[in-house]
């Protein structure tokens, strides 16, 4: 069983929790849900150097890592991508809230709700405590491999920080059940945005790009966890892939199509700043912005 480690509030913890770009004529809005530090224990193909930073490093930085959702608005349409924690994750994250709240939206101006993938952090904010849809106006989009995962009578029960994943997921897709919509590979979330296949991290998962004229946006998804470790050395994975090696080869190919074709990018851990470019150097990669 993984334990995450609570992050104390810094001053950084009360700035601002969201960041706006326009791409085009479509805007998008990270909403900073929260902050924790992984375990090491979390983290695999670690190299003896990568350990000896680690353990040195009494401000946690190469573990530290942010929970990320962004709303794209686009004429009369809020798409919310992720919608963050909830109470799962303890009093460090949970704030999706108020982060639309800063935005200027309520629950109930969110139309469609796009799901990378059905991983706690970013569906437990989907979901009131008793099991109602939060965002009840919404249409709750996500890749039909994903679902099929997730509801398979074969799929055991997946229990980290002591909470049984599965069911959690099975009761956010029952919240929505009215409102579901599947997406086949490549398809528009909505008009402009189209999803894009990242699978490993699990079967489904999936970030999206926008192209609007000459503008561009890649959102990664979860191809990485710590940018201060997975951007220098992308061999480095996590235990919360479901198949280690889709996910380095997703993580290759999603970091590769960002620096060579100059995208601005984010992703549902990315750090400050939330948008950046990439530039690769060797089998490493930096961000610019």
């Amino acid at each position: 069983m993984l334990y995450f480690k609570y992050v104390l509030p810094t001053e950084d913890c009360y700035m601002s929790r969201i960041s706006t770009t326009a791409v085009g004529t479509i805007n998008v809005t990270t909403l900073r849900d929260g902050e924790r530090t992984l375990p090491p224990e979390a983290l695999k193909n670690l190299s003896d150097e990568d350990i000896t930073k680690i353990n040195s490093d009494e401000n946690q930085s190469f573990t530290f890592t942010n929970f990320n959702a962004c709303v794209i608005q686009k004429g009369n349409q809020n798409l919310l991508v992720d919608a963050g924690c909830g109470a799962l994750f303890g009093p460090t994250c949970g704030f999706i809230l108020d982060a639309l709240d800063e935005l200027g939206l309520a629950p109930d101006d969110i139309t469609d709700i796009f799901i990378t993938h059905l991983h706690p952090d970013h569906i437990g904010g989907c979901i009131s405590e008793d099991g109602s849809a939060v965002f009840r106006n919404a249409n709750f989009k996500i890749v039909e491999e994903e679902y099929k995962f997730w509801t398979s009578k074969e799929f055991g029960s997946d229990e980290i920080n002591g909470r049984d994943w599965s069911s959690l997921a099975k009761n956010v897709l029952s919240a929505y059940d009215a409102h579901l919509e599947f997406l086949t590979s490549n398809k528009d979330i909505i008009g402009g945005v189209s999803a894009v296949p990242l699978p490993g991290h699990t079967p489904g998962h999936a970030g999206f790009r926008i192209d609007d004229g000459k503008h561009s946006l890649f959102h990664m998804g979860d191809i990485i966890h710590v940018p201060n470790l997975q951007l220098k050395d992308p061999k480095i994975c996590t235990l919360f892939d479901v198949d280690s090696e889709s996910a380095l080869n997703s993580r290759k190919y999603a970091l590769d199509m960002a620096s060579s074709d100059n995208l601005l990018c984010t992703s549902g851990h990315m750090l400050e700043p939330k948008f950046v470019h990439l530039e690769k150097h060797g089998s490493s990669y930096f961000t610019t912005s």
